[in-house]
């Protein structure tokens, strides 16, 4: 039922651009020799699950992964693939009929390497973290792609499908109105594709979209600046504040740990997080307090042991936002 769903939305789609006239609708269709595409399966809990290839470009399609984008374009032949299209953000080396590589020099990476042999099936994965080794499997031969075209929620497969043509020039280009369009419907309805909407519609004018698609990539710019923004709450301690001592003997001790107690209570300053980016956006007188006595220990015999005190801090309570842009950073920072 569903490669048969999947046929009629194939035929739909060259309908349209056969319907939209043009050169476009000529290219979709197909001039010259087309390309073979071919898919491998390479184990559903592998950071590369299923891996589609056309020619010299690929899609990676991870479909367990159900909470974020899942689809990613491995190619050399588009400029400026958008960040969030390479799989974790991490540059392509090389693609070809051949196969892939790719590579990540920065420092402290989870994925350093990430390479396929079309012809064998072979996926070599070289992790960054020191408890992960390489990994090296074989990838088999898949032939439900009709799944994967359905699971893909980020870079569509239809990219791959309508760029068939063994002569690169031939094909249809990201930037080029029916083409972005046709992925554009390919995409739009699938949860977590809000990236792809901006990218799509965002590399058109204006004046070629209409009024829903314009506000349809605003309406993704912003959600996706939202994600990628962050807030945190800093408090600071003004150096000023209120303590108590339990015998007479104690009042100088009794202060002296009250202040550190407060300076304890600042965690960091905001500095730390303006030469960082972030801006102060609010900012609240908060006093911190004790709530009651605090016992400190003296081994030595010092006031007979110990000094009960309390303390309560003046201090302001700020608020700091670092605004994101539409692409998410650090998708292969290392961990563990």
């Amino acid at each position: 039922m569903t490669k048969q769903i999947n046929q009629q939305l194939v035929i739909a789609i060259a309908a349209a651009a056969v319907a939209s006239g043009g050169v476009m609708a000529a290219l979709i269709l197909g001039i010259g020799p087309k390309r073979t595409l071919q898919a491998y399966s390479c184990g559903n809990d592998k950071d590369i699950e299923y891996i589609i290839k056309s020619g010299s470009e690929f899609v990676i399609v991870n479909p367990s992964n159900e909470w974020s984008r899942n689809s990613f374009l491995v190619s050399r032949e588009v400029q400026d693939v958008p960040k969030n299209w390479l799989f974790r953000g991490i540059p392509v080396k090389a693609s070809t009929h051949d196969g892939f590589q790719l590579e990540d020099t920065k420092p402290d990476r989870h994925i350093k390497l990430a390479a396929f042999n079309a012809d064998t099936g072979v996926l070599t994965v070289n992790y960054g973290r020191s408890t992960l080794k390489t990994s090296s499997i074989t990838c088999k031969p898949y032939t439900d792609i009709p799944k994967l075209v359905l699971a893909a929620n980020n870079v569509p497969v239809e990219y791959l499908t309508l760029r068939q043509n063994n002569i690169s020039l031939l094909n249809p280009r990201l930037g080029q109105k029916d083409f972005n369009l046709l992925l554009y419907a390919a995409i739009k309805s699938k949860e977590h594709s809000t990236y792809s909407v901006y990218h799509l519609l965002s590399r058109m004018p204006d004046s070629s979209l209409t009024g829903d698609q314009i506000l349809a990539m605003k309406e993704a710019r912003d959600k996706l600046i939202d994600a990628n923004s962050s807030e945190v709450e800093v408090w600071e301690y003004s150096g000023t504040g209120r303590y108590s001592w339990q015998y007479p003997n104690e009042k100088g001790e009794a202060e002296r740990l009250s202040i550190a107690w407060c300076n304890d209570q600042q965690y960091s300053s905001t500095g730390d997080y303006t030469s960082k980016g972030y801006k102060i956006v609010n900012s609240t007188p908060e006093q911190r307090s004790s709530g009651g006595y605090v016992r400190e220990n003296y081994p030595d015999g010092r006031f007979a042991g110990y000094v009960n005190y309390t303390a309560e801090c003046n201090g302001t309570n700020y608020k700091l936002r670092k605004t994101g842009g539409v692409d998410a950073e650090d998708e292969n920072q290392g961990y563990g």
